[in-house]
């Protein structure tokens, strides 16, 4: 996986998804939610950086309203927080007028730290939009009654698959797998924001700010500071989220499609563009890295998903290719 700097400065957004990280993720001894997010918090102080939008799903809170004091250290940190749906269910897996009242259910969790940003903002769990039209015109119906503007993901690099993996060899003490699971975070970071990049220039003649996703997550609170840094290094300007907003790439809203695809990789699908992707070898290597018995990475990640669906009451159907 060849790592390049970009050809010219760009802008990029970043972004949080699920600061309360969805039940069923392994943490590793000495970490807690808690802790991922006051570490991620503490990085963009370092960098100058306020003003980052979280995207949280709420569920957690049912179980433990104390949570609330996460995004209330979020919000008191300089940062703001949107919808990102209560169960974190794929519109494809439940109806719009469920889908619609999850968001609902997540409003009436946070509503009230919502309203201190800007702007109100929504994301589509896992960046899914639905995969017919129709459906997806009658959630875009309720977020425009409800104030809601969908804020989409232009750039990502799957940062999720690491979570296993990495547990596994914080948990083992295995100092190679450790060094190989952080230099290949990195290195897909900026592999992924390149492709984004090359991909938007294919398409719309012109770079886009381009709205970046990490999660709260261990290794992604590990690693942010070093993601910060390499971007910086390659000539990225970090941009306020309601600036990109005004580009009309992210307002506009590409055919709809039942596969895990986010906002961008939805415009090269329906105009036929082809974006790279990390070999299969890589990931292969990074999911099976520090192997440990019962903690198989794709099982984990499918019982998290599982979850999600079943407490949207939801129908399960998922696909990662």
């Amino acid at each position: 996986m060849s790592v390049e700097s970009q050809a010219k400065p760009i802008d990029v957004v970043i972004t949080v998804d699920d600061l309360l990280i969805w039940d069923g993720t392994p943490l590793p001894a000495g970490y807690t939610r808690e802790s991922v997010v006051d570490s991620m918090i503490k990085t963009f102080k370092k960098h100058g950086l306020s003003g980052i939008y979280g995207f949280p799903h709420t569920s957690p809170l049912d179980q433990d309203r104390g949570l609330i004091s996460v995004f209330e250290h979020w919000c008191d940190s300089g940062h703001h927080l949107a919808n990102h749906t209560h169960c974190h269910a794929c519109l494809n897996w439940v109806s719009a007028k469920s889908y619609c009242d999850d968001i609902k259910r997540a409003e009436a969790h946070i509503g009230h730290l919502i309203e201190k940003a800007p702007k109100r903002y929504f994301r589509y769990a896992m960046d899914m939009s639905g995969q017919a039209e129709i459906k997806r015109g009658e959630v875009e119906d309720f977020l425009q009654a409800s104030g809601y503007e969908n804020a989409p993901i232009t750039a990502w690099f799957g940062d999720f698959a690491w979570i296993a993996p990495y547990y596994r060899a914080v948990e083992s003490k295995d100092a190679a797998a450790l060094a190989m699971l952080r230099k290949s975070f990195l290195d897909a970071a900026l592999f992924q924001l390149q492709n984004h990049a090359n991909a938007a220039r294919r398409m719309f003649g012109r770079d886009i700010p381009y709205i970046w996703l990490i999660h709260a997550t261990p290794i992604g609170a590990d690693m942010l500071d070093d993601v910060i840094e390499a971007f910086k290094d390659a000539g990225v300007r970090f941009v306020s989220l309601e600036e990109a907003m005004r580009d009309p790439v992210h307002k506009a809203m590409p055919r709809a499609s039942a596969k895990f695809r986010n906002h961008l990789q939805r415009y090269a699908l329906m105009q036929g563009v082809e974006m790279q992707e990390v070999p299969p070898e890589v990931f292969g290597a990074i999911l099976n890295a520090a192997p440990m018995p019962g903690i198989d990475s794709i099982e984990i990640y499918d019982k998290i998903l599982r979850g999600m669906c079943e407490r949207a009451s939801g129908t399960y159907e998922w696909e990662w290719t």
